[in-house]
């Protein structure tokens, strides 16, 4: 019972210990879910699409209210000639006003005021004396020429989304930045936990080879140089043990670093297989497609949203034909109270139909507003043209530098394979007298340096693929 319930005590610890083990996707989610620039940058991007929104701040509506008192006496009013000596007049006024994105200014208004004009003698003016006015209106514009039918605001809107895409493509880019280099230390450190281990390995065979070659100065069967071969080969691992330590020390710091983890926390339990590859473009974003780095996919945003800030300007400097109505109630009452409730009297109506023309004459100054214009456009375009010719030789260099990785890779394993053949076979010659003690040394040491060699070349291949995060596909 006793013997089961270890067994199944130490399943349980193994378990717990897997699931609590940090992959490569696991630690960058933490890591992005922590990393405190990595916030700052959502942020940012949560800003860009508010200013995108606020960029339609001319289509909200706006209301006006309002109310005013005024005091007349001037004595060349109408009123004052009536032998009025002083006008009064309460006002009281509430309008909507919105644009359309069709370019349309629509306004609804409408105005109540009371008059006392105490003094009137004259019979036929008397109600005058005290009486309350009326008027509910309606007014539309719209732009047939600048701006026909919210041309100008359809421009506007593509020249946000695309400038809105290329900030907001910009700050994805920083994160993934970030995210390269927190997978970077990610790989630094497994293999320094490697390095450790071989450092160790090579420390405790250089120790029994000093150890055998002692027992055999001892028994005379060998010099005391080969003894001192044997301890200088300790020496030497016990130096690249502590220089590996240390670098463990240090690529720990970093993993904390990039998931912000106070001091006091433990270290988190990560793994990761150095001699897995992954295909170079399994971490290129997107579809099918042209593949392309980010940086020159945002440039190509920021040329379109030149390319049609150029179309803007050439709109506001159109001619401007501008047709407009009104429609307004009117209507006298008794009092203010009677005038608000008759604001829909319609028998008396004031109608206004309107065609206004502005024209700018093409001096060198609007010409030179213009060309700037589609000047800086064609700028933009040529450097998003070049920037896409360096993302394809930079796309292929990577692939080809890859390729070339993957052969050295294959040739550092066989290396490694050989001299650690080399090595096992050379000690059990020492073993057995039948060779000297340098040559065991010298084999140990060859083993050691292929072990990093191949260690370090597949955390630069590891480090290379990351540098997928860094391209994205886009249709032709």
């Amino acid at each position: 019972m006793t013997v089961k319930f270890t067994i199944l005590l130490s399943l349980a610890l193994v378990s717990s210990v897997s699931a609590s083990a940090m992959n490569l996707q696991t630690y960058l989610q933490n890591v992005e879910a922590n990393h405190r620039t990595i916030k700052s940058y959502d942020l940012s991007k949560q800003a860009a699409d508010d200013r995108n929104t606020a960029g339609d701040i001319e289509l909200v509506p706006v209301m006006d209210a309002g109310v005013s008192f005024l005091s007349d006496k001037n004595p060349l009013s109408q009123f004052a000639l009536l032998g009025v000596p002083e006008s009064k007049q309460t006002t009281y006024n509430l309008g909507f006003g919105k644009k359309f994105s069709s370019g349309t200014n629509v306004t609804l208004w409408g105005q109540t005021s009371e008059f006392d004009n105490a003094g009137i003698t004259d019979p036929a003016f008397q109600p005058y004396s005290r009486f309350g006015y009326g008027q509910l209106g309606v007014t539309l514009e719209q732009s047939l020429w600048k701006d026909f039918f919210g041309a100008a605001t359809r421009l506007r809107w593509e020249r946000q989304d695309a400038a809105t895409a290329a900030v907001k493509g910009g700050y994805d880019l920083q994160i993934r930045g970030v995210l390269v280099q927190a997978e970077v230390a990610f790989w630094e450190y497994l293999y320094a936990v490697n390095n450790l281990k071989t450092a160790q390995g090579s420390l405790d065979r250089a120790r029994k080879i000093e150890s055998w070659t002692r027992r055999r100065v001892n028994d005379g069967i060998s010099d005391r140089a080969d003894l001192l071969q044997g301890q200088a080969l300790v020496a030497g691992r016990q130096l690249l043990l502590v220089t590996a330590e240390d670098d463990l020390e240090s690529s720990k710091q970093a993993i904390r670093d990039f998931m912000e983890l106070k001091p006091a926390d433990p270290f988190p339990l990560i793994e990761g297989n150095l001699g897995e590859a992954r295909p170079i473009n399994s971490l290129v974003s997107g579809g099918k497609g042209r593949v392309v780095q980010i940086e020159a996919y945002l440039k190509s945003l920021e040329a379109k949203a030149r390319a049609v800030t150029a179309e803007e300007v050439d709109e506001a400097y159109k001619p401007d034909l501008v047709l407009s109505g009104a429609y307004t109630t009117n209507n006298v009452s008794a009092d203010m109270a009677e005038a608000t409730q008759n604001l829909t009297y319609t028998e008396k109506p004031t109608t206004k139909i309107a065609l206004n023309f502005r024209y700018m004459f093409d001096t060198s100054v609007k010409s030179a507003a213009k060309d700037a214009a589609r000047k800086e456009a064609l700028a933009s375009r040529l450097q998003a043209e070049r920037q896409l010719v360096d993302s394809d030789s930079a796309w292929s260099e990577l692939k080809r530098r890859y390729e070339e990785m993957n052969k050295r890779v294959q040739s550092a394993a066989q290396v490694y394979k050989l001299q650690t053949d080399r090595s096992r076979a050379t000690t059990d010659l020492f073993n057995k007298g039948r060779t000297i003690t340098m040559n065991v040394v010298d084999s140990e040491n060859d083993a050691a340096t292929a072990e990093l060699n191949l260690s370090r070349l597949m955390t630069e291949q590891r480090k290379m693929e990351a540098q997928g995060r860094l391209y994205m596909t886009v249709e032709e």
